[in-house]
């Protein structure tokens, strides 16, 4: 069981669930739920995941193998469909890969037919040229050793042309000129989270999952979304949030398992708390 791995991992630090607690910002309660495989006392399998690979990271094991246990272990069912989903995307990218091959030979067979049919046009139309000028010298001699030579009077007539007044601007475009272009208004939901201390963090934009992972303090990091963008830090008093530059606080208190959900309804308005497990 992936609890007793952990624990005993611990043990072989020296390290106690105070230490791993403090060390992670995941609550002592929910990491001896960990060991003991009481899984249905954590407050869902997404926290769950998260905080098992924050204590993995602590302990410098190998955190993506350790999560792989717990959802074999735990939820085969979803372990199977997401297999199956990235074998049929791997089955779509290699036929769109086949599809796309057949039409560039198409595309050069097609190319080949156009180029043999400019070089024929293109010899026929050199050959008329050479005929055409021929002709024309030819002509030419005749019409001189037949008609006397014609001396032409030429009258060149110059003209000039008044360059029109530069136009003054008028103080409205001048006002129009010094105008400062309008704000760049943000489209969907634009949610920007500085970190102050180590947080398990989750980000979902538009039903995608665009992050998982422990961010470090000090960090920035910003994610978009068209429709919708959900948050859920396991450390709450660390993640101070911007929603479409609107300052949104801090997502909640220390050691706070928080999740937030912003769309562009409510982007503008003070964040309130989808879920939060209170820290006792």
């Amino acid at each position: 069981m992936i609890g007793d791995k952990l624990r005993a991992e611990r043990e072989r630090q020296y390290l106690t669930i105070q230490d791993i607690a403090k060390g992670t910002s995941i609550r002592a309660v929910y990491i001896e739920n960990i060991e003991k495989g009481e899984y249905d006392k954590l407050p869902g399998t997404v926290y769950a995941k998260g905080f098992i690979r924050n204590y993995a990271n602590f302990l410098k094991m190998d955190a993506d193998a350790v999560v792989r246990q717990f959802m074999d272990e735990n939820h085969p069912e979803e372990v199977a469909a997401a297999e199956e989903a990235k074998q049929q995307l791997a089955e779509a990218e290699e036929q769109s890969r086949t599809e796309a091959k057949a039409k560039l030979a198409a595309g050069s067979e097609y190319r080949e037919q156009v180029s043999g049919s400019g070089n024929r046009q293109n010899t026929l139309l050199i050959a008329l040229i050479v005929l055409l000028v021929g002709a024309g010298a030819y002509y030419l001699f005749a019409m001189e050793d037949s008609a006397p030579a014609k001396t032409a009077n030429k009258t060149t007539v110059t003209q000039t042309a008044k360059a029109p007044a530069a136009k003054t601007p008028s103080a409205k475009e001048k006002s129009a000129e010094q105008e400062q272009p309008a704000a760049k208004k943000i489209e969907g939901v634009e949610l920007v989270a500085k970190f102050t201390d180590k947080c398990w963090t989750q980000v979902v934009a538009d039903g995608k999952t665009v992050y998982e992972g422990t961010i470090e303090p000090g960090k920035t990091e910003t994610w978009k979304g068209k429709e919708k963008v959900v948050i859920t830090a396991g450390n709450a008093g660390a993640v101070e949030m911007k929603v479409n530059g609107q300052d949104m606080g801090k997502a909640g208190d220390i050691g706070q398992v928080v999740e937030k959900t912003f769309t562009p309804d409510n982007a503008g308005q003070p964040a309130s708390a989808d879920k939060k497990d209170s820290k006792k």
